[in-house]
């Protein structure tokens, strides 16, 4: 497995996003990849996903959130001109309110051909997008006990980026209803807890020796190192419509593996919880978003999830300072204020009545301010 952990600043960032492509006409979603892509021009941070109604846009590495956050608004911009092109919106959430995933066309890539071969309905199902953060490591070591730690707190980002309430032309009843589509494919959700790296590494040339995967990125995992890029990977968050929200998810992303990591370092080992507890936590925030108790598992007591995210907030202060996102990480308590992306949505159907007007909001807001 090759390594790269050090090779960057500590804590350096990248962004992934999976935006939507949607018909200028209809605002249903589009199989255009290929056409926006040619429009945007040659860019290897713009990249197909399993369908072409998805794109992928992927920062370079950046050592702070606010640099790594501009990187995401130009490329925003860009793939807004290149889809306009060809009569295409850009938008994005964790899934669109009303297309269906039987409409999509496949990408015509080995990878993804084989994957809907595999998985059949559960890899056709798959019209969710998502918000993906890589925070640098110094060490394999430090990535996997503080991907270990991490665990515990993604139940509170994901009731922070909750941003799917429809699906398929009907209010699921969750606010996360991405998590939920993500969860049915194999070697997904919650992570196991890791002794060392080692443990980590022998897991995975076992499964490559038993032609359960080809290897580890076909471990799709919540949170997981990414050793040839360096990183910890965080995959628990909705895709966020405004790009305000991103600064935020990163921010205190950035800011809780730093802290984590550093505690690691002086005080050694980090304390884990039950996965069967943080997995109640994660229901919960997929369920109702902020709109819940989340068990505090220090302390075996409940308290609302915006207090949860709040005493987080709290606790990534000191290195958010550090790092140079504090202005981001304050962007947080507007979220806790003001909603999530579930309640936006929710918020928009219910003045308009239509799903069509919610996904009309997404592509507006996707875009405002670029």
């Amino acid at each position: 497995m090759e390594l790269n952990f050090g090779n960057s600043d500590p804590f350096s960032l990248g962004i992934e996003e999976e935006l939507m492509l949607l018909s200028a006409d209809s605002y249903e979603l589009v199989s255009r990849f290929d056409e926006v892509a040619e429009s945007a021009g040659a860019d290897e941070r713009i990249k197909a996903e399993l369908l072409q109604s998805t794109v992928e846009i992927a920062t370079h590495v950046h050592a702070s959130a606010p640099a790594a956050v501009d990187e995401a608004r130009t490329l925003r911009a860009r793939l807004r001109d290149a889809a306009r092109e060809r009569n295409a919106l850009i938008a994005s959430a964790g899934t669109h309110p009303f297309s269906r995933y039987e409409h999509q066309d496949v990408t015509e890539q080995e990878r993804y051909r084989d994957l809907i071969d595999a998985m059949q309905w559960v890899g056709e199902r798959e019209l969710i997008f998502g918000l993906h953060v890589h925070v640098g490591m110094q060490s394999a070591d430090q990535a996997i006990h503080a991907a270990n730690a991490l665990r515990t707190w993604l139940p509170e980002l994901l009731a922070l980026s909750a941003n799917s309430p429809y699906g398929l032309g009907r209010d699921t009843g969750l606010a996360s209803t991405r998590s939920k589509v993500f969860d049915t494919f194999p070697r997904s959700g919650l992570p196991p807890a890791f002794a060392s790296w080692d443990e980590y590494e022998l897991l995975v040339e076992r499964g490559v020796r038993t032609n359960c995967f080809k290897d580890y990125t076909y471990i799709w995992w919540d949170i997981r190192p990414h050793p040839r890029l360096g990183t910890i990977e965080i995959r628990i968050c909705d895709g966020q419509t405004r790009l305000d929200a991103v600064a935020a998810l990163v921010a205190l992303t950035q800011s809780l593996a730093a802290t984590l990591a550093e505690r690691h370092a002086a005080e050694g080992a980090l304390p884990t919880q039950p996965v069967t507890l943080v997995a109640e936590n994660k229901w919960r925030a997929a369920r109702y978003g902020l709109e819940t108790e989340l068990v505090d598992l220090v302390h075996d007591t409940e308290r609302p999830a915006r207090d949860a995210v709040e005493a987080l907030v709290e606790l990534a202060e000191p290195a958010a300072h550090r790092l140079g996102c504090s202005s981001e990480l304050a962007l947080v308590r507007r979220i806790l204020e003001e909603g999530n992306g579930a309640d936006e949505q929710r918020a928009a159907y219910a003045e308009n009545g239509s799903l069509l007007a919610v996904a009309q909001h997404l592509a507006e807001q996707t875009v405002r301010g670029l």
